[in-house]
């Protein structure tokens, strides 16, 4: 293996001379190899790259990490493979079995408050210049300290100044600045001492600067803002500026160095500036017909409290332990395979979720394979046949379980399969082909405006008081009623991911591990800013607090239960408040593409829901349309002839 890796190793560099690249190929490959021993690469399978992302997983690290060190085998076997011609020899390396599922995240921008909050702080000259170029001119923090004096072009009277960037690869690129940004940079200038050194940014003994000094120098600096930030958040947040400003994807790119317009793309769902429009212009919608307080209590969006502390992963360990009482009524081969395939598809659930997920998850495969055990006699895992699942189905539905109920159910079960089948463990692939009963396709079950303005009203009275308790029920029903908020996604609000200041929410890892940005309205802002001043102090950096902890959805759910009551409103449940906000928003006339970038669907089909229940919008429409159509004078009809007329009867 070593002698391998110094092949592959010598490859990179002849193919890579001034990149990087190389050296974390060789860094991973290097764990790697720590973790097969003296095995030759011959010896290397698929069931020892499984067990390779198992004990990464159990390190608890990032799955882009786990993806990251794959590629890094991948493209060693692929190396290997081509060098010995051997069309027989297989890359162990099974993106479809080994990839972790990432999600989706939105680039790591800070509020604008945040990032003025860093540069007041600032006094040194040369610092202020190093972050300025950062903040509002997007460069990398290695394109900082690889600039040079002959990279600058001043400005020419009113023209912008021009920078020539060595980015990623050895690639360059022009970038300019703005007024401001020249005016920081110039200061520096003035300043800077004297050296035969042509590097621009130079430490106190006039050598050039690293990048781990910079690092070091932000360290200090956000530490007296108060602010937690990172020096790639800046560039993110330059970029999201000017994605708001809709600046074209493709100027953008340019603009960033980015080869794949993708990567710019992320940039545009952070700034979501047709979502932003879409959904104001909906909501001033549902305002003008009084569904909404439009007049902000007092919207002075200031600071938010300082983060206290951070939370970590739990422990996957310790919460499958915490819920090992599940598998208890098993046979001890069959509550190990349970246990065993659920802490790999713990790797898979957000932190906030895990819980959740996992309880859930080995509840359902608990349920099918109890039912299985006693009723069907297994014993063992080959043993099972599809018959015995497809009693289960017809056991399930004669018990009067909804049609939805026995997919999940069977859902989790294929995965367990599936599992087992990947191990080699059973070879039976007809269990997957089990189907659940079809189910009657539901609408979403929102609230008429009627009731909706009945419940606004009611939560309106009940809070005015304004009491800590009173602020805090307003601020998550209206997180609830004006964001479409899931609740997992509403408990899961940090601080962090409130900006006040540029009125938008951003919510980290949604159903699917999805990020997305929500804008938020006046009310919703003035809601929030009441509520921060009150917020009960807690060991986590979570938005919603109650008793010194984050808040739980037990006491959501009972108190939106208790506003229903009031209300006359029955069941009334958080998601119900996210079909109302779906359904009010594409009565107004907001673009469906628009809704599912709101609420956070991965398939739009999903969203299509929503445009099956805008009755108000389709009469208007078909109205419209009739018009236009009887309005046709009858010499532009096309000639029709009743089928009776005697001329064409004789004819034919």
């Amino acid at each position: 293996m070593k002698s391998a890796i110094a092949s592959f190793s010598a490859y990179l560099k002849r193919r890579y001379p001034d990149r990087s690249t190389a050296k974390h190929y060789l860094s991973d490959l290097n764990i790697f190899r720590q973790f097969v021993g003296e095995r030759s690469p011959r010896e290397i399978t698929v069931k020892t790259i499984d067990a390779f992302v198992q004990t990464q997983q159990a390190k608890k690290l990032k799955s882009t990490t786990v993806n990251r060190r794959l590629s890094a085998i991948s493209s060693f076997f692929e190396f290997l493979i081509v060098e010995a011609e051997d069309d027989t020899w297989r890359n162990p390396v099974r993106w479809k079995r080994h990839r972790v599922r990432t999600g989706h995240h939105l680039p790591r921008d800070v509020s604008d408050e945040t990032a003025e909050a860093l540069l007041a702080v600032i006094n040194d000259p040369r610092d202020r210049a190093i972050f300025t170029l950062m903040l509002k001119a997007g460069l990398r923090v290695g394109e900082v300290v690889s600039l040079t004096l002959s990279d600058i072009e001043p400005p020419v009277q009113y023209n912008l100044a021009r920078l020539r960037v060595c980015g990623k690869g050895g690639k360059e690129r022009p970038t300019w600045l703005t007024q401001e940004a020249w005016l920081e940079l110039a200061a520096w200038l003035k300043v800077r001492p004297e050296s035969n050194n042509q590097t621009l940014f130079l430490n106190q003994h006039a050598r050039p600067l690293s990048v781990s000094g910079i690092q070091y120098r932000l360290k200090q600096y956000r530490q007296q803002a108060g602010r937690d930030l990172s020096c790639h958040q800046l560039r993110h947040t330059f970029a999201r500026r000017l994605a708001e400003q809709q600046m074209p994807v493709d100027s953008l790119a340019k603009l960033l160095g980015h080869n794949d317009l993708q990567t710019t793309q992320l940039y545009i769902d952070g700034a979501a500036p047709t979502v932003r429009q879409d959904f104001e212009q909906a909501m001033q919608g549902l305002l003008d017909r009084s569904l909404s307080d439009p007049s902000p209590a007092s919207l002075t969006p200031g600071s938010l409290p300082a983060i206290s502390s951070i939370e970590k992963r739990p422990d996957p360990d310790l919460v499958l332990q915490q819920v090992s009482h599940l598998t208890a009524a098993l046979p001890a081969w069959l509550a190990q395979a349970a246990s065993q395939h659920t802490r790999r598809r713990m790797a898979r659930w957000s932190d906030h979720r895990l819980k959740a997920e996992t309880y859930s998850h080995l509840n359902k495969l608990s349920r099918v394979c109890r039912w299985l055990v006693d009723h069907r006699h297994w014993t063992s895992l080959e043993q099972l046949q599809r018959t015995d699942l497809v009693a289960y189905v017809h056991h399930r539905q004669a018990a009067g379980c909804k049609p939805n109920t026995i997919q999940a159910e069977l859902t989790v079960f294929r995965a367990f399969w599936r599992d087992l089948l990947d191990q080699e463990r059973v070879t039976n692939e007809a269990m997957l082909r089990v189907k659940a009963p079809q189910g009657r396709e539901q609408l979403p079950r929102y609230l008429p405006p009627t009731e909706f303005q009945r419940l606004l009203e009611v939560i309106e009275t009940q809070t005015q008081a304004d009491q800590p308790s009173d602020r805090l029920n307003r601020a998550w029903f209206y997180l609830l009623a004006h964001t479409g908020l899931r609740v997992s996604e509403l408990l899961n609000l940090r601080l962090n991911d409130c900006d006040l200041t540029g009125k938008r929410l951003r919510i980290r890892n949604g159903k699917g591990n999805q990020d997305r940005i929500v804008p938020m309205t006046d009310k919703l802002v003035s809601v929030i800013s009441n509520y921060v001043v009150v917020r009960d102090t807690a060991p986590t950096d979570h938005l919603l607090t109650f008793q010194g902890a984050a808040l739980n959805y037990s006491l959501v759910l009972a108190r939106l239960h208790r506003f229903g009551q009031k209300a006359g409103i029955e069941p009334l449940t958080c998601h119900r408040l996210r079909h109302t906000l779906a359904t009010l928003l594409v009565n107004q006339g907001m673009p469906i593409t628009s809704l599912q970038k709101l609420l956070g669907h991965r398939d739009i089909n999903m969203t299509l829901v929503y445009a099956k229940v805008f009755d108000e919008t389709l009469h208007q429409q078909f109205a419209t349309a009739m018009i236009q159509i009887e309005s046709i004078a009858v010499a532009d009809w096309p000639i029709q002839f009743p089928i009776s007329t005697p001329e064409i009867c004789d004819s034919v």
